[in-house]
């Protein structure tokens, strides 16, 4: 008799950069990037920047600190709810990539990609006159 597929997990992106910040933790004791840093960064950098950024864009008469701070706190929820998925879905992953190769290059890599594509939406937002 077959298992029921209940419990067939599926494994995304999102999961690969988890993994690739606590392999990189493991590896590195003093560094401070782990799975829910990578993976928040990324969130960060492609979901709650530009929306950030378009806000502030679409109601230009809204003072730019009040998209800031409500920023801020969707930030936080965000990562609390990143720390609560991994919690409970952290062994599935970590098992899922046991056989795959940890490169240490390219997690620093993958790190420094969101960091510029922070960098470079910041840059590109700013009003050129």
């Amino acid at each position: 008799m077959m298992k029921r597929q209940e419990h067939k997990r599926r494994f995304y992106f999102w999961d690969y950069l988890w993994w690739v910040g606590e392999k990189r933790k493991q590896a590195r004791r003093t560094g401070r990037v782990d799975g829910e840093m990578m993976l928040s960064i990324y969130i960060f950098a492609l979901l709650i920047f530009p929306m950030m950024i378009v806000t502030i864009r679409l109601f230009p008469g809204v003072p730019s600190w009040l998209p800031c701070v409500v920023f801020s706190i969707i930030t936080f929820v965000v990562m609390s709810l990143v720390s609560r998925i991994y919690k409970w879905r952290g062994k599935a992953v970590m098992s899922h990539y046991a056989k795959c190769g940890f490169n240490e290059v390219l997690a620093a890599l993958l790190f420094f990609l969101a960091t510029a594509i922070i960098c470079f939406m910041m840059y590109y937002s700013l009003d050129k006159k």
